[in-house]
């Protein structure tokens, strides 16, 4: 009896031959996971890579040939991945591991000449799909956009609708920067760069251009959009029944015209066709390729994006939010490493999924609070190796006194958002995973205490978290540390810490990253430390390039737990930088529990989790 899997798959075959859709057989179809802003969590209207592959991690492209099926993912979902596709179909590709072929290699290698390659063009970047052409056209194939997503016919009507939720006003005291000064900003980039129009295709950014915030995104405050901004003018592309009576009349003062969402690309034809043809029309190489095609070759400008830079740099007011949101989510957390200490063998049903609802409410008690910045990572022991578990009715595992549990949480807040984990043995360590524990936290340091020059780039301080896991021969597949956005993404660019050199990846004061060291024994245990920091500046003994140097700040607050660590394995430097940062948690954290009237308890808890090494 065929498998649900290799039903979907037989029909989307029978799609590709039909020629329905393209003038010819499509002898390959890429299905990436994003939507049309790219986006690396999607509305569930968007999930086409899950529901052809079953397969429900956050990265991850599928690719359709007449005989096969594969799917590529990094090392955060080869675990995860393995447990959820249909092996008797479904073929796992290790992005990233020796001996595994990238896609565009993979296809060239094992397509036949003159083969068509096909994908919907909304779902991949201008980058992307002009490097993917380029490769494909050396092994004599072709890369074309199917404009009817495939994926979309299978599903049908029971495809998810659209969200329809409310936008709001993100107000002043917590942006700390109007539109209009936005705006400026903005416009004065698009004078240094000689273009006349820009192409804002990121939700989070144009969210934060205009101060509004929805919910079409689970855990992400944004909602569906496009923008074009020109010196003259303002467009703004969004679903109408979101924005209220009010929200309308102060976009309208701003001298915002709105139109509906679902005529961007139809409005976009006509700004370019009533503009004149020597005007340039600028967006980032990270933009779809269906707005590439409507915009003249010789009016396009490639450049970096300018409202996704500038986002990016926080400034002193989300500075402040920030600070306070990791103040409240301290208290919140500290709330539930308690509760749970106190209550290990005492509830029956206290289980990962449990743990993460009772967490969820600690938050909810905190003002302010709107929801999680992403579903919690609540893990015991071999779950802790899949490095994005998300706990289900099926996995949902009791959290044990005799094993490691992971939690990886955050919260949005009206001031900001937080990215948090903490590890924690509610019983007794064994030696190797206090070893284990204690390397990571050396990593975790040295990334966070570092002292770096202007204009680095977030790969060249990712092997400071990896040196002490390397020391030993061991080390972790994932990156090292992640954008975070001001009461938006959780997961924001361009500034990160990992492997991969990127040339647009520069640290810069009033940046917030995550430092997340790990690692990961299969079918064993995870561990991971994660806290948010911000780079600021920081005087140096010589001062070499005649300007500040940098380093970070933290901006979590939460204790790390003592019983995890080797202190024989620390330096002194490492114990005293674990002290000062324990006595910032508990001065920070016991003012704002006292304001809040905690439990006597959980004060004494904080006291002893706090207590110098």
């Amino acid at each position: 009896m065929a498998s649900p899997s290799s039903i979907l798959l037989n029909n989307l075959r029978q799609l590709m031959k039909s020629k329905q859709y393209f003038n010819d057989i499509i002898h390959a179809y890429i299905i990436p996971t994003t939507d049309p802003h790219r986006n690396e969590y999607v509305a569930d209207r968007f999930k086409r890579r899950e529901f052809i592959s079953q397969f429900t991690g956050s990265n991850g492209t599928a690719v359709i040939t007449d005989k096969e099926a594969l799917l590529w993912t990094d090392g955060r979902y080869f675990l995860q991945a393995e447990n959820e596709l249909d092996s008797t179909c479904w073929k796992l590709m290790r992005d990233g591991t020796k001996d595994v072929l990238s896609i565009t290699k993979w296809l060239s290698r094992n397509l036949e000449k003159n083969s068509f390659i096909g994908c919907d063009p909304q779902l991949i970047s201008i980058n992307e799909w002009q490097e993917w052409e380029k490769t494909f056209e050396q092994s004599d194939k072709q890369l074309v956009p199917i404009h009817t997503n495939l994926i979309d016919i299978l599903w049908d009507k029971q495809r998810p609708e659209l969200p329809n939720n409310p936008i709001w006003k993100h107000e002043l005291e917590f942006a700390g920067a109007s539109i209009s000064e936005k705006l400026s900003k903005v416009r004065s980039k698009m004078s240094e760069y000689q273009v006349n129009h820009l192409i804002v295709h990121r939700t989070d950014d144009v969210a934060w251009l205009f101060n509004l915030r929805g919910a079409d995104i689970p855990c992400n405050p944004v909602f569906l959009s496009f923008s074009i901004v020109s010196f003259d003018s303002i467009k703004l592309f969004v679903d109408l029944n979101k924005l209220s009576d009010t929200l309308k009349k102060d976009l309208e003062n701003e001298n915002i015209s709105i139109y509906s969402y679902d005529s961007f690309y139809e409005q976009l034809k006509k700004h370019v066709h009533s503009q004149q043809s020597s005007d340039k029309f600028c967006t980032s190489s990270s933009c779809n390729h269906a707005v590439e095609t409507i915009i003249p070759k010789k009016q396009l400008v490639l450049q970096d994006d300018i409202v996704y830079e500038l986002k990016a740099v926080k400034n002193d007011c989300e500075i402040q939010g920030m600070k306070q949101a990791h103040i409240k989510d301290g208290v919140a957390l500290c709330s539930y490493l308690h509760w749970l200490e106190e209550n290990i063998g005492k509830i029956d049903d206290l289980s990962e999924c449990s743990g993460a609802e009772r967490l969820r409410s600690f938050r909810c008690e905190q003002q302010n609070y709107l929801y999680d910045s992403f579903e919690t990572i609540s893990s015991t022991g071999k779950n802790g190796a899949i490095i994005h578990y998300k706990p289900t009715k099926e996995s949902d595992t009791k959290i044990s006194a005799n094993e490691l549990y992971l939690v990886d949480s955050g919260g949005q807040y009206k001031e900001g958002t937080t990215d948090v984990t903490r590890t924690v043995h509610l019983g007794e360590p064994t030696n190797y995973e206090k070893e284990c524990f204690t390397r990571v936290l050396k990593g975790f340091i040295s990334l966070a205490s570092c002292l770096f020059p202007p204009n680095t780039i977030g790969a060249r301080l990712d092997s400071f978290a990896r040196r002490a896991l390397w020391d030993v021969g061991l080390d972790y597949q994932h990156g090292t540390g992640h954008g975070v956005g001001c009461c938006l993404n959780v997961h924001e660019g361009p500034q990160s810490i990992g492997t991969r050199i990127r040339s647009d990846n520069y640290l810069v004061p009033g940046m917030v990253l995550s430092d997340e060291p790990g690692f990961y024994s299969n079918n064993k245990f995870g561990i991971r430390i994660e806290n948010c920091v911000v780079v600021v500046k920081k005087a140096s003994k010589y001062g070499y390039y005649n300007e500040d140097w940098l380093t970070f700040e933290q901006l979590t607050m939460a204790p790390i737990q003592q019983k995890l660590i080797d202190r024989s394995i620390l330096t002194n430097d490492e114990i005293d930088y674990i002290n000062k940062y324990h006595e910032k948690v508990y001065e920070t954290l016991s003012v704002e529990m006292k304001k809040q009237g905690v439990q006597p308890s959980l004060l004494k808890w904080l006291e002893i989790n706090t207590k110098p090494l």
